[in-house]
């Protein structure tokens, strides 16, 4: 998924928040869109969780220059020439009301000193279980609200995890990063519900 698909989907839900045109809206956007590269994207969530960036585990702290955990954010600079995964733990609820939830997308927010220093790949996991796999994205900058779907929407079993495959690069350039949040929405309904 490139970035541009990742601005193009937050920039049409956004909108449509904003500007509270609800239903309605979505069904004119639904109208101008390809149907099933926007179906996906408008699954009904019925919970949303969130955790935020002070919270983030570093797999590898050996490559890690510098680290601050501050109220707003969880600030890194890396090594140059390193790489290293970061993992966000999210509150995950299984089953509300008798009904196991499934998991839609999942979400960052971050922001990135330079273009030298980049979120690379996303996996999501289930526990033990990987159900994403999203790399090669080469995220950096001001990165506000990435959405990146789960294929299939699987049922959630054991706790979801996000970790987040990062790179630095050896150009003189400014290697921090600032961790946000991560969160993830879910929904009820089976991906056969969206397909045309």
């Amino acid at each position: 998924m490139n970035e541009k698909a990742l601005a193009r989907e937050t920039n049409r839900r956004e909108m449509l928040r904003l500007s509270g045109m609800g239903v309605l809206g979505a069904a004119a956007v639904n109208a101008l869109a390809p149907g099933k590269a926007h179906a996906a994207a408008e699954a009904k969530i019925v919970y949303a969780s969130w955790i935020h960036g002070h919270s983030m585990q570093i797999e590898y702290p050996d490559r890690i220059a510098s680290q601050r955990r501050a109220g707003f954010s969880y600030d890194v600079e890396g090594k140059p020439g390193t790489s290293n995964w970061f993992h966000f733990a999210v509150p995950t609820p299984v089953i509300i009301n008798d009904v196991r939830l499934r998991i839609d997308a999942v979400m960052l927010r971050f922001t990135t000193a330079s273009v030298d220093a980049f979120v690379r790949d996303v996996h999501v996991y289930d526990g033990e279980k990987r159900i994403a796999i999203h790399d090669g994205i080469n995220l950096s900058g001001e990165n506000g609200f990435v959405k990146l779907l789960v294929p299939d929407r699987p049922e959630v079993r054991w706790g979801l995890g996000i970790s987040i495959g990062v790179g630095f690069g050896v150009e003189m350039m400014d290697h921090h990063m600032q961790f946000i949040s991560a969160g993830c929405d879910f929904t009820l309904r089976e991906p056969e519900e969206y397909e045309e």
